[in-house]
């Protein structure tokens, strides 16, 4: 991760300071490592100190030490850049701050999905029954190479059980409908929809990933089974498990 513009972006780029924030915070905090901006494909390791250093053409690079699990070695040695996914409001909500925690947020990469993208799904959400102030929608950048078309829902389970998956798909849609093609991205990629359903300390992390608007629409409305099945039970708090859709076996795999 660098302070180098991103084309897909129109030029954005991360400013050194924010860069030395990141890197305190990978520090102190840590933060959860995954190939290719993948859930699916995480990389273990711990104590990471991270830190900035500028290159001799003045682009600062964000760069980390860590200990590796020597069975994930061979990932950073395949990938050795390293980027982020960060948030940012859309244009028509900056300088705006609220106090509000969102019951549902949803962020798009704003290479593949466009600011008015998120407002339809925002508005389509509201016309469920939502609060605009329950509903947080945000800018995705992935700062690496060529950014991939993600799509990022959190969601608390109190209202993930009384909205229900087909009003959550409903504003989904929309973003799955309105995807462009950015500068050097792949019009057949596939699109992923990351959805992570909230229980206090506990949540559950599902993926699809699918060319066809069909197959996430399907794993959504197949999901509250798994969530009332897995957050139902008592499970550890902290635990954060995985699941990912088969749709050749229409069924979600199980939490792991």
């Amino acid at each position: 991760m660098t302070s180098q513009p991103i084309e897909a972006y129109g030029g954005v780029a991360v400013p050194t300071d924010l860069l030395r924030q990141l890197a305190d915070q990978f520090t102190e905090q840590g933060l959860p490592f995954h190939r290719d901006h993948d859930l699916t494909k995480p990389i273990r390791m711990r104590h990471v100190q991270a830190f900035v250093k500028e290159r001799s053409d003045g682009i600062a690079e964000l760069r980390f030490t860590a200990d590796l699990h020597k069975d994930d070695t061979q990932w950073l040695e395949s990938h050795p850049g390293v980027s982020a996914t960060l948030m940012s409001p859309l244009a028509r909500d900056q300088g705006r701050r609220s106090s509000i925690f969102p019951a549902l947020q949803i962020s798009a990469d704003h290479a593949w999905f466009d600011d008015e993208a998120l407002i339809e799904s925002e508005r389509a959400l509201v016309s469920h029954g939502l609060s605009p102030d329950d509903v947080l929608v945000q800018r995705a950048y992935q700062f690496g190479m060529v950014p991939s078309a993600q799509i990022f829902a959190t969601v608390v389970l109190p209202v993930f059980l009384s909205l229900g998956a087909a009003a959550i798909w409903d504003g989904i849609k929309l973003l799955f409908k309105r995807r462009r093609t950015p500068l050097g991205g792949d019009q057949s990629a596939t699109t992923t929809l990351n959805i992570t359903v909230v229980d206090g300390d506990r949540s559950l992390n599902a993926v699809v990933a699918s060319s066809e608007e069909a197959v996430a629409e399907r794993a959504l409305q197949s999901l509250e089974v798994v969530v009332e099945q897995f957050l139902g039970g008592t499970n550890d708090a902290h635990h954060r498990p995985l699941t990912v859709w088969d749709d050749e076996n229409w069924e979600w795999t199980p939490p792991s």
